[in-house]
């Protein structure tokens, strides 16, 4: 979990949630796979990739992580019966300086008297740097902070649900700046006259921040259908590109868009936005329990 001061510096109420990342499951009594003993050291990122190596490394990059938990686990006694999932990846944005990405992986093991232990890698956020360079999100831990109440239409047949019944769309922002920039995020709303401003905060630099990356979540933004306009103003960052604009489509909160954009700053405080291009669930972030836990705690 975060420490206390990252989460007292938001502008509204903050809370840290761990991310889910075991699965109990039931040992066989069977041994039908070499038992791992020891882990394998994780890949090296290539030296100056193109998207397909970048998207290839990730996949080994998971695998390994995800296999090197189950034979951790074990301790001094190897894990038997080890199942290691098809890892996968998906493009979310590449810039100038390299790829973000979300990688994915599943893997189990039995554990003698313990019984199974399962781990599920799921939208694990990396930057892979077009200089060879590679940073990926610590996994334990999202900062949560949530509007006051979800942006919705006067005419319920405007909304796209009920948002006193299902929670609003979600904006994931990850940080591989080490919390070094005060990253300002607004929200607009486009589709009836003028932009109408909906939502607006700014996530503050901080010296007790996870380096080199964390999640942060602005939960329950809106549940009218049609188009926003998402901007991302880092004052500090790099002077040739100190912000980022993407138009967001709210239309199915099964879709991906719904909880799925996400906004990344790199080391220099450069922002971009970007969608998973994806449909597997495993590699697109939410729904996160930001929302709801922080409607009931309030």
């Amino acid at each position: 979990t975060l420490p206390a001061s990252l989460t007292g510096c938001l502008d509204r109420a903050a809370t840290t949630t761990p991310r889910p990342t075991e699965t109990p499951t039931r040992p066989t009594p069977r041994d039908t796979a070499t038992p791992l003993a020891e882990t394998e050291p994780l890949p090296d990122p290539p030296d100056s990739p193109d998207e397909a190596e970048a998207l290839s490394f990730v996949r080994e990059y998971e695998r390994v992580a995800a296999r090197n938990e189950i034979a951790e686990y074990a301790g001094d006694a190897p894990a038997r019966n080890p199942e290691i999932g098809e890892p996968s990846a998906a493009l979310a944005v590449a810039t100038e300086a390299g790829f973000y990405l979300f990688g994915a992986c599943r893997a189990s093991g039995e554990y003698d008297d313990r019984g199974g232990y399962g781990i599920n890698r799921h939208e694990v956020p990396h930057f892979v740097g077009r200089d060879g360079t590679h940073k990926v999100a610590p996994w334990s831990a999202v900062v949560c902070e949530s509007a006051d109440r979800p942006f919705a239409a006067d005419d319920p047949a405007a909304n796209v649900v009920d948002p006193d019944e299902y929670y609003g769309a979600e904006l994931h922002l990850f940080r591989f700046d080490g919390a070094t920039h005060d990253v300002r995020v607004l929200v607009d709303y486009l589709d009836d006259g003028p932009p109408q401003p909906i939502f607006s905060t700014t996530v503050a630099a901080s010296d007790d921040a996870p380096d080199p990356a964390y999640e942060y979540v602005l939960a329950g933004l809106a549940v009218c259908r049609g188009t926003y306009r998402v901007t991302v103003d880092v004052a500090d960052a790099a002077a040739d590109d100190p912000d980022a604009t993407a138009t967001w489509t709210l239309s199915d909160p099964d879709a991906p868009a719904w909880t799925g954009l996400s906004i990344f700053v790199g080391d220099d405080g450069r922002p971009a936005i970007g969608l998973p291009d994806a449909e597997d669930d495993s590699l697109v972030p939410g729904p996160s329990l930001c929302a709801t836990q922080l409607r009931d705690e309030g």
